[in-house]
């Protein structure tokens, strides 16, 4: 009788020469629980706006430029060579190494006493966290074969909405304790703010998961085409191009979602305060609870409803339910703020969640399908170059910019937000049909 397979060690599968999906699945939910952190930690600044603000001395476009632009800086550029590393090299190293540092340098954000200061410590947030989605997605992509990888890449791409909901009701709460709590005497540290505080308490989950990450192994390589096992970057941009109408409407479909939804989760808060007089911490927990609750249900339903279709024979399922998806955010974003009722708000920003959260895990699913093992890590990170860009850097700027140049009025954030998310959701589901075509041509080509 032989021993069962321990924890780190992927067991085989009879039927198809995959690690049992018992395994993959475990996998999945420790990279689940990596991205939660990450998203936590990349967050948690939507709700300590105002008393940053008040320390530091800034206006709204300068706090977007710490949330935003900081962040997307090393997270875009390192990306592409770190997905490289992630196509040769051990790709669990790679993760460990990655939460290790945003883990620290989100700690050292809890320690910036300047606009520089912490402007400098979040480029190592993003440096960081561009270690892990390169290297996640291209391996739960060997540990599932292609018609069952929609509904585990979601899985892990629910970070996103668990992260980001706790990360509201966590800084809502904190917001909430910062008017009445004076500096707090921390060993080591001196006297800390609440906000400086709360920056230090989100970094500490960060090293469960380094340990948790090394119970896990690399599985083997699927769906190779290069002999050596590897293919240089100049190759991977080469094979990017050569499908260029496939990837460019897929990434940029994407990104002007990811624009949609960070302009809108950024300042949703502030939104809640300043328009309707909500305190922060009935914000942050209103809103914690529809993006965990909403987004995570549509994250996991498109995934399912993906796998559905694709064994129907739908090749094009992915881009279908996302071309769905921003025509149905394009209402409630139109309506954002739309008549003098918080409630009106809250319902419009439920059904964005639920809309906005279905490419966030289907475009990455897609891109697998179309693209050779050896440059997958690759192409997710030119993808999330693309998206930083647009999401994390343009899309909180943008709102903020609309409010401080167009507007001239901290009240009006709410508007700005319906016309960023409306446009961007409008421009992601043009470009989406657009490439829907040449996406049928190259799965086909690639499942064959």
């Amino acid at each position: 009788m032989s021993e069962p397979p321990v924890i780190g060690t992927p067991p085989p599968s009879a039927d198809d020469g995959y690690p049992s999906s018992a395994y993959g699945w475990y996998v999945v939910f420790i990279l689940f629980f990596a991205y939660t952190i990450a998203f936590v930690d990349r967050q948690i600044m939507a709700f300590l706006v105002d008393p940053i603000r008040h320390d530091l001395a800034i206006t709204d476009f300068e706090f977007s430029l710490l949330q935003g632009l900081a962040f997307a800086i090393f997270y875009g550029v390192l990306g592409i060579p770190i997905g490289r590393l992630a196509d040769s090299r051990n790709r669990r190293n790679i993760i460990a190494t990655g939460v290790f540092l945003w883990s620290i340098m989100t700690g050292v954000c809890g320690l910036a006493s300047s606009f520089w200061h912490l402007f400098m410590a979040r480029l190592g947030v993003g440096v960081g966290e561009a270690a892990l989605s390169p290297s996640a997605i291209s391996m739960i992509s060997d540990y599932f074969p292609k018609e069952k990888r929609g509904l585990p890449i979601n899985l892990y791409a629910a970070g996103v909405q668990v992260g980001a909901g706790l990360a509201n009701i966590f800084g809502g709460a904190i917001a909430a304790l910062t008017a009445a709590a004076g500096g707090q005497e921390i060993l080591m540290f001196g006297t800390l703010k609440p906000w400086q505080l709360a920056f230090i308490l989100v970094s500490l989950p960060g090293f469960l998961v380094v340990l948790l990450t090394f119970t896990i192994r690399e599985p083997v390589r699927r769906e190779k085409r290069s002999a050596t096992g590897g293919v240089t970057l100049g190759e991977a941009l080469g094979y990017v191009r050569k499908h260029w109408v496939v990837y460019a409407t897929l990434m940029l479909g994407a990104a002007f979602s990811a624009m949609a939804g960070y302009g809108a989760f950024s300042w949703a808060p502030t939104t809640f305060r300043r328009v309707y007089g909500w305190n922060m911490g009935q914000i942050g927990l209103d809103i914690g609870l529809i993006t965990i609750v909403c987004g995570t249900f549509g994250l996991l339903f498109s995934g399912w409803l993906a796998g559905i279709m694709l064994k129907r024979g739908h090749i094009a399922a992915y881009s279908t339910i996302m071309i769905v998806a921003m025509c149905g955010t394009v209402p409630p974003a139109l309506l954002f703020v739309a008549v003098p009722s918080p409630y009106w708000t809250l319902g419009c920003l439920t059904l964005m969640v639920l809309f906005l959260s279905a490419p966030v895990g289907l475009v990455q699913a897609a891109l697998q399908a179309v693209t050779p093992n050896e440059m997958r890590g690759q192409v997710i990170a030119v993808y999330l170059v693309m998206v930083t860009i647009f999401g994390v850097g343009l899309g909180p700027s943008a709102v903020s910019a609309i409010t401080d140049f167009v507007f001239a009025n901290d009240a009006a954030v709410g508007h700005s937000i319906s016309a960023v998310s409306t446009v961007a959701a409008l421009i992601s589901a043009g470009l989406l049909i657009i490439g829907v075509p040449a996406y049928k041509r190259r799965a086909t080509a690639e499942h064959a």
